[in-house]
């Protein structure tokens, strides 16, 4: 065919080649097809099915197609979408949609497939869009044609109307019976779609009164001749091989995170909170709310001035148009002065017309600059503005190799797994960490593929930012001084850090007990978050997608009518400390161990590597006891001697270099010193309690103490405690050993909890506790006698040994503090609400510490809203058999007076009672 038979069509000017350059924008696949779901979740859409269609005569064998039930659109908007570069989405900064661009559709489409069809539909208006370059290669056209016919979905014809009519108040669709027969000869001989039956069986299956179904066909093949999508090894999913992510990973590497691979598990992560229901593959996606699914999750407050340069493109781009309306405004102003000044006083009607029209164009122009210009003045004051960001982090004990960074923009995300705040991945510094952060578009702008930022500067600057804040959660936690024993708990039992963790029932259960499952209902789309019960069954694939807020075993969440009750997160505040502090807390997590260092690269820090670096600091201990004591043998010498050679690998690195605070700590009550200044660094260490010597048994035990390895202060930030070193503790007297039946609280999982003795072995001196919270035989959990992580609940038994002075004092001291203890806890027990987390058994057996971690302000405001709940309720309950008895006595009272019996009907309810009671002690006489 010639060129000029297609001089009718819609034309996009731009040459074809751009088809193709558009679309290497996205080096990322997933990306791409990111894109047509942003359109949909942008279009307001509830549901989004994604599927594949088999076709022998396209390529790839296959079609992919995404069917919304968003608002649909017009012809008029259809129009605007083979318009490059064009977008009515983002009028505002503070819009919630993504697209802002114009271009994701084309870009994205082109990038998957050679070819798309668009159909939507809305008002019973059915138009088609179809966009090919198989199409512009077999006809040798140059230009981007694009056929977009237009129907009534009702009866299935084409629209037929003149110039003056309007399509539902959109762009006037001019119909041709010329242009409209090519249309669909194109469409059917370049597309999937053969007949125009077939075609308006896709307008059928937009089942909703609104809605789009994007088909993309003809995909693109990687170098094997396979499509780029692998939709075969999963009937479920769509995958990425290896050979398509340009050799990045290894398919068999289990330490690539999935979303790198599985489509599924990408959309799952896609937004931040996600309110649309997808299915990929005729099965729903789970999705996820990532701060929700983190152990000890917490947040912080970030605050700059910095961002500037989005706020500066704005008011450029602002001032740019405001001048180029000014030129219009002057210009509209002219021609009204030139008409008036040429006709004089006297006019015609037609001149009065088109004199009317030019004042009105000016005033609207006017109108348009006014406005204009106070945005600009806003945006102008609002450039210097502090920028706030939330930094959310938690541990991923799910998946401790899959950590990193996630930053989304607008609830989008543009990064996952960005490494930051770690020296080398050979640490356990930070590791296993997950960040969140959400940037509003007037802070940072994405790229035009939405898998980066434009400002690379500010991007560094804000990841920079967020290193440092991760290292803050990382001492928050704690978790760097039992690093090894925590993830051992949960099921990460070897050194290799990129290994997944362990699948035993155990292991699992525990870390299903340390992060519930939260799930989205398929009903209402509210979040819900699912208790967790020993007894309970994990939930198949089929009841997570079909999950509704009706299946949940809590009542006080388990209706669709219910508001979405999510808990809070903790917040954190950075605080500001020197270099010093954390280089040291990076070598004490990374200390290598020449025992067991291996000779691969992928080898982790070992056990022994762990207990190494309390050497350090018990070196000068031993040091210090040996110069204090006079009558010291040669053997105790010999092993001061051999400890501090072990140690001298680590002591010129953690050396400290300012004068010593002392003080004395106990294993049994050791106690967190107040926040540390954010200027100011505090070091403490150790103090004999005796000035006079002590026997070779003595120091010999002591030091043992310090430098067991069991012996590693274990402590829940929750309250912004500070976390006490091994270095500050010594022992005046070991815990008497527990008996069988002793009640007595340790940590596990994170969190002091109480439990009974169950098993005593004093010849290994360790003994087996069994947790109140886990009754279950498999949580049973042993401890040395020595270990910090264990105390005796309430007073503990006496010792063999013989008390120093110091702690009879001490004893005296604290018989105060066990009244106070013992009133507070009869306090919180009368006060306690139904549905509290803790019993009153549990609050009974709640030791020191457990009362001074009790949140007292979290307890008081549940109280004061299960009160106000109640009398809330029984005030209804009044008001509702108020009215119940004033019908009632409505009713009686008609009754009563058509059977002559007399009662006014405003008396009152006391006088209503005695009447009744009149007759009916006057029925009851005998007559």
């Amino acid at each position: 065919m010639m060129m000029n038979q297609y001089d009718c069509l819609n034309k996009a000017q731009l040459s074809f080649e751009y088809l193709h350059t558009n679309s290497t924008t996205h080096t990322f696949l997933f990306g791409a097809l990111a894109e047509l779901v942003d359109n949909s979740r942008d279009a307001g859409a509830t549901n989004l099915d994604i599927y594949t269609r088999k076709d022998p005569s396209l390529r790839g064998g296959f079609y992919l197609a995404f069917l919304d039930d968003g608002c649909g659109m017009h012809y008029d908007d259809v129009f605007n979408v083979i318009v490059f570069g064009k977008s009515g989405k983002r009028h505002t900064l503070d819009s919630n949609q993504i697209g802002q661009y114009g271009n994701g559709l084309k870009s994205g489409a082109m990038r998957i497939s050679n070819d798309f069809i668009l159909l939507t539909k809305k008002d019973n208006i059915g138009t088609c869009l179809f966009l090919s370059r198989t199409f512009h290669q077999e006809e040798h056209i140059t230009q981007i044609m694009c056929p977009m016919p237009c129907f009534d979905l009702i009866t299935q014809q084409p629209i037929e109307n003149t110039d003056n009519e309007q399509i539902n108040g959109t762009r006037t669709y001019t119909y041709d019976k010329t242009k409209h027969e090519l249309e669909m000869y194109l469409i059917t001989k370049y597309s999937p779609f053969k007949t125009i039956d077939d075609l308006f069986k896709q307008f059928n299956l937009i089942t909703s009164s609104s809605g789009t179904l994007i088909v993309l066909y003809n995909v693109k093949l990687s170098d094997t001749g396979e499509a780029e999508l692998n939709i075969k090894t999963d009937p479920y999913d769509m995958l990425i091989d290896s050979k398509n992510r340009r050799n990045l990973f290894d398919d068999n590497d289990d330490s690539i995170p999935p979303e790198y691979r599985s489509f599924r598990a990408y959309v799952s992560i896609l937004y931040c909170e996600p309110r649309m229901r997808i299915t990929i593959q005729q099965r729903r996606v789970i999705t996820k709310r990532l701060p929700h699914t983190l152990y000890k999750p917490r947040q912080y407050q970030f605050k700059s001035t910095r961002f500037k340069t989005r706020s500066e493109q704005e008011i450029k781009k602002c001032e740019q148009e405001l001048e180029s309306l000014d030129e219009r405004i002057r210009e509209a102003d002219s021609q009204v002065h030139d008409i008036q000044q040429r006709l004089g006083i006297t006019y015609t009607i037609d001149e009065r017309t088109r004199l009317r029209k030019l004042q009105i164009h000016a005033a609207d122009l006017k109108d348009i600059a006014n406005r204009l210009r106070t945005g600009l003045l806003r945006k102008k004051s609002e450039l210097n503005t502090t920028k706030i960001l939330t930094f959310t982090f938690g541990l991923n004990i799910q998946n401790r190799a899959a950590d990193g960074v996630f930053v989304y923009n607008c609830g989008r995300l543009i990064k996952m797994y960005e490494k930051i705040g770690q020296p080398n991945k050979k640490t356990l510094y930070c590791r296993g960490v997950i960040g969140i952060v959400d940037v509003p578009s007037i802070v940072l702008e994405p790229t035009h593929n939405k898998q980066s930022f434009a400002d690379e500067k500010e991007y560094h600057f804000l990841l920079k930012n967020i290193g440092e804040y991760m290292r803050q959660y990382w001492t928050d936690t704690g978790v760097e001084h039992y690093i090894k024993e925590f993830w051992e708990t949960y099921g990460y039992r070897d050194d290799q850090l990129d290994r997944p963790p362990s699948n035993d029932s155990e292991a699992i259960k525990r870390r299903q007990v340390a992060v519930p499952m939260l799930i989205q209902c398929n009903k209402c789309l509210k979040w819900r978050r699912l208790p967790y019960s020993t007894n309970t069954m994990p939930l198949t694939q089929a009841q997570l997608e079909s999950w509704q807020c009706s299946n949940n075993t809590d009542i006080l969440n388990n209706s669709c009518l219910l508001n979405e009750k999510l808990e809070g997160i903790p917040e954190g505040e950075l605080k500001q400390k020197s270099q010093e502090i954390n280089n040291q807390s990076r070598v004490l997590s990374r200390a290598p161990s020449p025992l067991t260092r291996s000779s691969t690269n992928n080898k982790r820090i070992s056990n022994a590597e762990i207990s190494s670096t309390t050497l350090n600091a018990t070196s000068k201990l031993s040091t210090h006891l040996s110069n204090a004591s006079s009558s010291s043998s040669s053997s105790t010498t010999n092993s001061q001697k051999r400890s501090i050679s072990t140690s001298r690998s680590l002591s010129t690195k953690a050396k400290p270099k300012k004068k010593i605070k002392r003080r004395i700590i106990k294993t049994h009550d050791t106690t967190n010193d107040d926040d540390d200044d954010d200027d100011e660094e505090e070091e403490t260490s150790l103090l004999t309690t005796e000035q006079t010597s002590r026997s070779n048994n003595q120091q010999t035990s002591l030091l043992d103490s310090v430098t067991s390895t069991n012996y590693v202060q274990i402590l829940d930030d929750d309250n912004d405690t500070e976390n006490i070193d091994q270095s500050e503790i010594i022992t005046v007297g070991p815990l008497p050993p527990p008996t069988i039946g002793a009640r007595v609280s340790a940590m596990y999982q994170g969190a002091r909890r109480p439990g009974q003795v169950i098993n005593v072995n004093d010849k290994r001196g360790i003994f087996k506790m069994r947790f109140d919270e886990f009754p279950s035989p498999e949580f049973d959990y042993s401890f040395s006698y020595k270990s910090s992580a264990w105390s005796y609940v309430g007073t503990p038994p006496p010792s063999t040994t013989t008390r120093s002075s110091i702690d009879e004092t001490n004893t005296n001291e604290n018989e105060p503090l066990f009244t106070i203890a013992k009133k507070f806890k009869a306090l919180i027990k009368f006060m306690l609400p139904p549905d509290w987390e803790l019993t009153r058994e549990q609050v009974t057996s709640m030791n020191y510490d457990d009362l001074s971690r009790f949140d007292v302000g979290v307890f008081m405001q549940s109280y004061r809203e299960k009160m106000t709940k109640i009398v809330e309720q029984r005030k209804a309950d009044e008001a509702h058999w108020r009215t119940l008895a004033q019908r009632l006595q409505t009713e009686v009272t008609e009754l009563l007076n058509l059977s002559g019996k007399s009662i006014p009907i405003d008396c009152s309810m006391e006088d209503f009672e005695q009447r009744i009671q009149n007759y009916s002690t006057q029925v009851e006489k005998p007559h």
